[in-house]
């Protein structure tokens, strides 16, 4: 009997409605894993700046190091940049990426030799001002992966993670938006990780939702402070209302 690539709809479901980037990330890890025997995944979406990391895990170790780096450089050096922008608004895309073809290499060896992947899937969905990319990493290259089945979970992920930037709690988006007008002298990530702090996230939570370590987390937090001359945290509203 021939597959027709559907997706089991009680994982499916579970899937949707996650409502948190990190149980969401783990969910979708467990499934593509078993499908195909996936190891690791990154999702963001992506517009005329750097990208912004919407789920990102792994059965491996260090996936933050490489998720930060992706952001930070390796984007623009990544093959897949080329199908994304090849595709036109309203339209998906897909392509698959041995780690020989990635020809930076330091992001070869970071993002690939290290942790011993040999092919990157990635697809995507592009709209008018923005792509929306989920990736999937392979270390075993003796097995063809299920593209059928995969391609079946990129959709439900895609849904999913749309639905997740589209519920972001409006006070969240208030904060970062008030701190940027008051004092643009913060970095993104800097207005980010104070915003989530006044909300009630802890060091640990951020660094789950940003895919940052708990010390990095405190390092933006502590630079941010001596931008605007805080001592704690309890200061800091003051600063928003400013």
């Amino acid at each position: 009997m021939t597959s027709v690539g559907l997706i089991d709809p009680d994982l499916g479901s579970n899937l949707l409605d996650a409502r948190e980037n990190g149980l969401f990330a783990s969910r979708l890890l467990d499934i593509a894993h078993s499908i195909s025997g996936v190891e690791e995944l990154f999702a963001y979406r992506i517009g005329p700046g750097a990208p912004q990391v919407l789920a990102s895990t792994s059965g491996l170790g260090d996936v933050s190091e490489r998720a930060g780096a992706y952001t930070r450089r390796f984007h623009r050096s990544d093959p897949a940049a080329k199908a994304r922008k090849s595709a036109q608004p309203g339209n998906g895309f897909v392509i698959r990426i041995p780690a020989r073809a990635i020809e930076l290499g330091e992001y070869r060896k970071l993002c690939f030799e290290r942790p011993r992947f040999v092919e990157k899937i990635c697809f995507g969905w592009r709209k008018s001002d923005y792509d929306l990319v989920v990736t999937f990493y392979q270390r075993h290259g003796d097995a063809e992966p299920d593209m059928t089945r995969l391609s079946a979970l990129a959709q439900l992920a895609i849904t999913g993670l749309t639905r997740i930037t589209q519920t972001q709690p409006p006070l969240l988006q208030e904060v970062v938006k008030r701190l940027a007008q008051a004092h643009p002298n913060l970095t993104a990530r800097e207005r980010e990780v104070c915003a989530r702090t006044l909300t009630g996230e802890t060091a640990r939570q951020i660094g789950e939702d940003l895919t940052l370590s708990v010390g990095t987390v405190l390092t933006y937090r502590q630079r941010a402070y001596q931008k605007l001359g805080l001592n704690k945290s309890n200061d800091l509203l003051a600063a928003v209302l400013s």
